[in-house]
């Protein structure tokens, strides 16, 4: 079977859910990879096509077990939400800015009354059982050394420049946030993009 695959298509809410298969009995999974392939085969068409975003939500589930269910195969479900829009906020996973901003402006731009975006590291959830460290799980664990999430870092003059270009192309009375550490809020605040 082909991963990521969409199993959850709902056009009144444009909810778009895939089935990211199991970490365990898949080899070499990249979680980039993952976004990646969505993102060319339906998020992007999507985004051409739409006028106007009323609520938005792209969803990749993965199965991924624990060391001590390995044995019994008992599945432990988590997801990822890379892009929520849902009464007025925009929440993306910091890997989408790594994709062309011109796009994610044109996506941003369609959305209905947004008023703030927050931007955060690409987390599993429920996060209270996935933590950061469970990446080098799944990696090493689970054999699957490809498994990486991309990382936006404003301290790179191009990942700041496209933050700058978004910023400069939507409007201007949305607020944005970030949850990252001091260093790089303090270089978005220095770039008036905070």
């Amino acid at each position: 079977m082909t991963y990521p695959k969409l199993i959850k298509n709902d056009p009144k809410t444009n909810l778009f859910e895939y089935d990211g298969g199991d970490l365990w009995k898949r080899e070499n999974v990249s979680y980039w990879d993952d976004q990646d392939y969505c993102w060319n085969n339906d998020i992007l068409k999507f985004i051409d096509s739409a006028t106007s975003i009323k609520e938005f939500l792209w969803k990749i589930n993965y199965t991924i077990p624990h060391g001590s269910q390995i044995k019994g195969l008992k599945d432990d479900s988590f997801y990822s939400e890379v892009i929520k829009y849902s009464e007025k906020q925009l929440n993306l996973v910091d890997d989408i800015l790594l994709y062309d901003p011109k796009i994610i402006v044109k996506f941003i731009n369609k959305l209905e009354n947004v008023e703030n975006i927050y931007i955060a590291l690409a987390m599993m959830s429920p996060s209270d059982v996935f933590m950061d460290e469970d990446d080098k799980w799944i990696q090493e664990g689970l054999k699957n050394p490809d498994w990486k999430t991309a990382s936006y870092d404003p301290s790179n003059s191009d990942d700041l420049n496209d933050i700058k270009y978004i910023k400069e192309n939507v409007d201007p009375k949305i607020k944005f946030d970030f949850s990252f550490d001091e260093k790089q809020m303090q270089i978005l605040r220095d770039n008036k993009i905070i």
